[in-house]
């Protein structure tokens, strides 16, 4: 339970982070703000990082929505221009000898560059999995970091086959670090391809003395690490919602393994079996 206030202090974080009104600009960019008055023709609003600074004014013609901090949204502008995906700004002087900017325009799905999402599948896992993907490079690459507790330790077969391996093994947690690069940066649904490194840490009982007919069993913990190589798809659904698959198959790379004793007394060492993570993600963008 522990693990979990984590997750929901980081959750909870995130809203606070992102409690103010964004403008979405007809040029590609976003104001941090808190709207102060909205009029037929402009819009007046403070900078969110100084609220008891001057006020500012937009033109309401300039602006194609408004996502307010309480969650909802409003749409000012129903025919934006057209858009493309990189924000580049340069400056070119004008007949007058004045510096105006020169700014081609992005495409709004492409404007926010943190996600943080869950793993349906790992729900059905017995997992809770929230990932955080940043996106760097125009969009083109990818940082990813996800964190993993386990809730129930007998939930689907990946579980009872952990538990079957040592004596009551348990998962704790996992933890994991991926890159990923996509190829075409352009479109509402990507393709991109990585590397994740994933850690996993469970408990379980050892056996420490066996004498008189009788096992005497001792608390003990083990942690696998594997290296993996992953595919899959990215879905912007809007500027907010998006939705991710993926599947990471690779090997173990530590010594620590769990292994199984079958009927006859042998043991069966998994060291040098496959390690797979599916991914079925529902995220928020920001």
């Amino acid at each position: 339970m522990k693990h979990l206030h984590y997750i929901f202090f980081f959750i909870g974080l995130c809203g606070i982070c992102s409690a103010q009104d964004i403008l979405y600009t007809a040029y590609g960019t976003k104001l941090k703000s808190k709207v102060l008055e909205i009029n037929a023709e402009e819009i007046k609003y403070k900078s969110f990082s100084n609220p008891e600074g001057p006020t500012y004014v937009i033109a309401k013609s300039d602006i194609i929505f408004i996502q307010y901090a309480n969650g909802t949204s409003e749409i000012l502008n129903y025919n934006p221009k057209s858009f493309e995906p990189n924000l580049n700004t340069t400056i070119t002087p004008t007949s007058k000898n004045k510096l105006t900017p020169k700014v081609k325009t992005t495409n709004l799905r492409y404007m926010n560059n943190h996600l943080i999402s869950i793993n349906a599948l790992g729900l059905a896992n017995g997992d809770v999995t929230i990932i955080y993907d940043h996106e760097l490079f125009k969009s083109k690459l990818a940082v990813s970091v996800l964190g993993s507790i386990n809730f129930n330790s007998r939930m689907n077969a990946i579980n009872m086959y952990i538990n079957e391996t040592k004596v009551n093994a348990k998962k704790n947690y996992d933890v994991g670090f991926g890159i990923n690069y996509m190829p075409n940066n352009v479109k509402k649904v990507q393709y991109f391809v990585g590397f994740l490194g994933k850690y996993m840490s469970y408990n379980y009982k050892e056996v420490i003395d066996t004498s008189n007919n009788q096992k005497i069993f001792t608390s003990a913990s083990a942690n696998q690490i594997a290296l993996m190589v992953t595919n899959g798809w990215l879905f912007r659904i809007s500027p907010f919602f998006n939705f991710k698959i993926f599947a990471s198959i690779g090997k173990q790379i530590n010594s620590t393994s769990l292994e199984r004793i079958e009927k006859n007394g042998d043991k069966t060492n998994f060291s040098n079996s496959p390690k797979m993570y599916l991914g079925y993600c529902f995220g928020y963008r920001f």
